[in-house]
């Protein structure tokens, strides 16, 4: 339910909507988010307008902005990258303070939308989609989520189709799950971006935290007018026939080493985390692609470490 609405053109818009947001929250995190985002539109753009939504479980800030300027992620989160003005380190406090976060270029300008839950989410790292495509993920251990480091996501954009399965180094603790939430939110931040620009800004964020986020093994893709799929450490995939091969470099590191895959078309894809015993794997992608998870999960497991498989069937 939409709460409120206002343009943002002017600093005076900036004095009135604050005064709202404090009146409303009581809280200056909020009032923080608001002032980085809204202060932004002023400096870097044409303008634009926010408006403010509440729903059962969470509060979302939109912001609309009027600007002929291309959006560069690289300019606007790495410290550094560029010696022009630049949004500088207020949209890396936002996404620090936030629960989710998507960047939306558009034609005239830049969307972006905020999410602060109202109480603690716990992520079930659990899903099965039927659009395009034909989708499942499962992760184990699943009924100690909370403390389990593999993930992944898959999104249907206007343009394209992002997905990605990810193992954060270590199993079995609370930083573990902490940092692949963090890097969910940051994959989501950045999805409708360049690929390559989103991994290297990503790579950025981790090594630099202070928070002390974990790094992370990771197959992500893009499939476009082609399937494109980048490698880091011992997440693997299989595309049809094709099958990868563990990898050096991980995200977060200095320099990101990565390796690239092209291909022009497929059928089937199989990401799995080193938690499934890729010795011997068979995949059957005729069946169902839940229960084909499911029976994977099962089969090849390590008991020892966290496990995770996605199926994608076009």
């Amino acid at each position: 339910m939409k709460i409120f609405e206002h343009q943002i053109y002017l600093k005076d818009d900036i004095n009135k909507i604050s005064y709202f947001i404090f009146q409303y929250f009581k809280d200056r995190k909020f009032l923080i988010i608001f002032k980085e985002l809204g202060l932004n539109i002023i400096k870097h753009t044409n303008g634009g307008y926010f408006k403010l939504y509440e729903e059962e479980n969470f509060f979302k800030f939109i912001f609309d902005d009027k600007n002929s300027k291309q959006f560069d992620i690289k300019k606007a989160f790495i410290k550094g990258y560029s010696t022009s003005k630049t949004l500088g380190i207020g949209l890396n406090v936002v996404l620090n303070l936030v629960d989710e976060i998507e960047i939306i270029p558009k034609n005239d300008g830049t969307k972006i939308v905020v999410t602060i839950y109202k109480k603690e989410i716990k992520e079930k790292c659990l899903f099965y989609k039927k659009n395009s495509f034909e989708v499942a993920i499962k992760v184990s251990p699943f009924t100690t989520i909370s403390e389990n480091g593999d993930c992944g996501i898959f999104s249907e954009l206007k343009e394209k189709t992002i997905f990605a399965l990810w193992d954060i180094e270590g199993h079995g603790s609370k930083e573990v799950y902490k940092s692949s939430i963090t890097l969910k939110k940051y994959i989501n931040c950045f999805k409708y971006f360049n690929l390559e620009d989103m991994l290297e800004t990503i790579n950025y964020l981790i090594f630099s935290s202070n928070e002390s986020i974990k790094r992370a093994s990771l197959v992500i893709g893009e499939i476009k007018d082609k399937l494109t799929i980048y490698q880091f450490g011992n997440v693997n995939f299989i595309v049809d026939e094709f099958k990868s091969t563990s990898q050096s470099g991980v995200l977060g590191i200095i320099t990101l080493f990565k390796k690239k895959y092209e291909f022009e078309n497929f059928k089937n894809i199989a990401l799995f985390s080193d938690g499934i015993k890729k010795e011997n794997l068979e995949i059957d992608f005729s069946k169902h692609s839940y229960i084909l998870a499911d029976e994977i999960l099962k089969k090849y497991e390590n008991d020892n470490d966290d496990s995770s498989i996605m199926i994608i069937k076009a």
